[in-house]
């Protein structure tokens, strides 16, 4: 969005007096004692608007009408705004909490601490307002603006002003969810409320201009119609309000009409612009640390530039000037067509009790160690106590289905779970003021293994029954699943597959295999095969093998392969539908994947693996293949008795021709057989007494074996052991 400047001649006069003072007294302002190392901050206050207009072109007039009332609204205004006894605008705010029970749940201390920073800055009683160099010292006066916490929340019950959402997804905000009025749920009426979302991190939809870390961002009066829920402000809370709050008061001034200094963008330091106030220099804007002179501004005929305005991005903001204050309190004053003319009304201070204690009940909140709720029976799961509103001073839990509380009144608990079933877990906090409940269900499930050593299916049978019948479809969000198809197949006449090319942007569908038991992975097998087209060079389809020791409490990515990767392996970019051949089909090793990749799932007695694939954001693509899932375990116990023999099996991989050796120091009956996956022998076995000394047996000598995983079995005096042979 670009705010059209009003360049009436006083306006230029005005301009053109900061320069000539600047050049008259010629001065040079040392900045290094305030000026600090900073990491880029920037906000997408300007992104977020031109996202909405080009969503919206009447939104775009709308807004621009209302930024032209509200100009002339400010040179009316002016005359009273600068009077002795000036209107004192109070503003009830609420700040939502958005979190899951780590570093972003900031504490309330730490955010009245920000909001009185935030009333220093909008007051000039902040403790560096004197290093405000001249003439921008004289021109930084008291807006009479005071933002206070709400004491009563819209239906009249009383609140602290800080609400807690425990909100794991939008926590780590997303600014393409955000275009969507629905991801606002939490806000109260923004007409009665500035509503301040904390959240974790945001998320932008596209580049940032700036650069730098995303702090915030918000919505100018008009760009929304009056009390839309997305009129509110979001802002990372951990770090950027644990010691001061200035980019708060940077994207307060924002949601009372200030666009950046040097306009209406997010580009600082590359054109002049000018903000359409009237005693702010045009300027192109600064990054990063401050510069040492506020002289030698090219925008102002080399006068001075107002470097240390808050609505500038350098590491040394102190500053609003006096007519950025007319505009912030002409916004208030008149609305804008936002609403905001109400929120300092006599009747909304009263209904939101900005006078109030604050001092209330608590209201219950806690959320399980893994923020998760589904749990093996016969395991156990940490509650955690995250009540807020006001002080807990005692806690009580309880469960049903034979749960099992270990401190039912402490404000963390461990609680077992020993039936299959659902049990309900409900946490009571009071104090002197009052109580209140939340309850919570966990789902209990059986981890009883179906596989515990050898499973082999090429999904012949059909879901319902025969080999499948441990399998399940999940398909949280879309027409298209998981289902079985006769297009293609690695072996038999069957696979799973996802119908790409009728599935919309963004759906994701699991499909979950039967429990496997995974105590003793010595010589483990574990493989699948897929196959896949892409079907542009852009297409951005993602599959994902993940697994749960817990039932599906928790889930860890064990295999993520994107659109690029699984289209090199297979079968490349088309936009044919896809009916893959026998090479395209890529045999994946998950055993190694789960050996090498730390994901802490070998050896449970209750292994999870679901299978996920997630259409590409553009939707529609091509289709994916999934078949051959074979897991197999070879225990094997003599493994001092392979040490000793010095036995080996190279190569491995091979390409051919692999050896057998091992080394006796006593004559032995010797058996060697090899076995494909599902114990089917594919070579003669070989049996033969061996006398003392090294020993070397040909495998695969003519060729014979297609490539696979196989296990090349040998039998000493009847003691059995395994080797895994990979025929490449």
């Amino acid at each position: 969005m670009v705010l059209k400047p009003f360049h009436n001649q006083k306006q230029k006069n005005m301009k053109k007096q900061l320069s000539i003072v600047a050049l008259g007294i010629a001065m040079i302002t040392s900045l290094s004692g305030f000026s600090q190392s900073l990491t880029n901050k920037s906000c997408l206050t300007d992104e977020t608007a031109e996202i909405h207009f080009a969503e919206d072109p009447a939104a775009r007039v709308r807004f621009e009408a209302i930024q032209t009332k509200l100009h002339e609204d400010m040179k009316i205004n002016k005359m009273q705004a600068n009077k002795a006894a000036a209107v004192v605008y109070t503003v009830p705010v609420v700040f939502h909490v958005l979190h899951a029970g780590g570093a972003e749940n900031i504490p309330d201390a730490t955010i009245t601490n920000a909001l009185a920073y935030v009333n220093r800055d909008y007051a000039r009683t902040n403790p560096d307002a004197s290093l405000t160099a001249v003439p921008f010292n004289t021109l930084y006066i008291n807006s009479d603006i005071k933002f206070m916490l709400a004491h009563k929340d819209p239906s009249g019950n009383c609140t602290s002003g800080i609400v807690r959402h425990i909100d794991p997804v939008k926590m780590n905000w997303s600014q393409s969810s955000g275009n969507n009025s629905a991801y606002w749920s939490y806000t109260w009426d923004p007409t009665k409320y500035l509503n301040v979302y904390i959240v974790a991190s945001i998320i932008p939809q596209g580049t940032v201009a700036g650069g730098g870390t995303i702090v915030g961002y918000t919505h100018l009066p008009g760009q929304y119609p009056s009390g839309d829920n997305q009129d509110a402000i979001v802002f990372v809370g951990n770090p950027y309000l644990s010691s001061d709050a200035r980019s708060l008061s940077h994207e307060i001034g924002h949601w009372l009409s200030l666009p950046h200094i040097w306009g209406g963008t997010n580009a600082p330091a590359v054109a002049c612009g000018n903000d359409g106030i009237n005693d702010t220099p045009d300027t192109k804007g600064h990054l990063y640390n401050c510069p040492s002179s506020l002289s030698g501004n090219p925008c102002n005929g080399g006068g001075i530039d107002n470097v240390q305005n808050i609505m500038n991005y350098c590491s040394c903001p102190l500053n609003f000037t006096t007519d950025q204050t007319n505009a912030m309190r002409s916004t208030l004053a008149t609305g804008g067509g936002s609403g905001r003319n109400n929120l300092w009304s006599a009747g909304n201070l009263t209904a939101t009790d900005v006078n109030g204690t604050g001092i209330c009940a608590p209201i219950a909140a806690f959320i399980s160690s893994t923020n998760n709720y589904t749990v093996c029976s016969g395991g156990s799961l940490t509650m955690k106590d995250f009540s807020y509103n006001g002080t807990v001073t005692a806690w009580s839990w309880t469960g049903t289905n034979g749960a099992n509380i270990a401190s039912p009144v402490a404000a963390i608990t461990s609680v077992t779970f020993p039936t299959v079933g659902q049990s309900v877990i409900t946490l009571s906090v009071s104090n002197a003021q009052g109580s209140s409940t939340q309850s919570k269900t966990v789902t209990v499930l059986n981890g009883a293994a179906f596989i515990s050593t050898v499973y082999a299916t090429s999904f012949e049978n059909p879901i319902a029954g025969g080999d499948t019948t441990k399998w399940r479809v999940v398909n949280p969000d879309g027409p298209v699943q998981w289902d079985v198809t006769s297009f293609a197949a690695s072996t038999g006449s069957n696979s799973f597959y996802i119908e790409g090319p009728i599935d919309p942007p963004n759906q994701i569908d699991y499909l979950y295999m039967p429990t496997i038991d995974d105590t003793n992975p010595n010589d483990t097998v574990f493989t699948f095969k897929f196959a896949y087209a892409r079907q542009s060079a852009t297409q951005s389809d993602k599959f994902e093998v993940q697994g749960s020791k817990d039932c599906g409490g928790t889930w860890v990515t064990i295999v993520s392969l994107n659109a690029g990767q699984m289209a090199s392996f297979s079968g490349g970019v088309t936009s044919s539908p896809f009916y893959p051949t026998a090479s395209q089909w890529h045999l994946v090793n998950l055993y190694d994947y789960l050996l090498n990749g730390g994901s802490g799932l070998l050896g449970v007695p209750s292994m999870q693996i679901r299978f996920m694939f997630q259409e590409g954001s553009a939707g529609n693509g091509n289709r994916f293949y999934l078949d051959d899932i074979n897991f197999s375990i070879y225990p094997v116990g003599v493994n001092e008795l392979t040490r000793s023999i010095q036995l080996k099996l190279y190569p491995n991989p091979a390409t051919s021709e692999s050896f057998v050796k091992f080394t006796l120091n006593d004559a032995a009956n010797v058996k060697v057989s090899v076995t494909d996956i599902a114990g089917k022998e594919v070579i003669p076995a070989i049996s033969n007494n061996f006398s003392p000394g090294e020993q070397s047996i040909s495998i695969n000598k003519n060729n014979s074996l297609s490539k696979g995983i196989y296990f090349v079995n040998i039998s000493l005096n009847g003691a059995k052991m395994c080797k895994k042979l990979i025929i490449q």
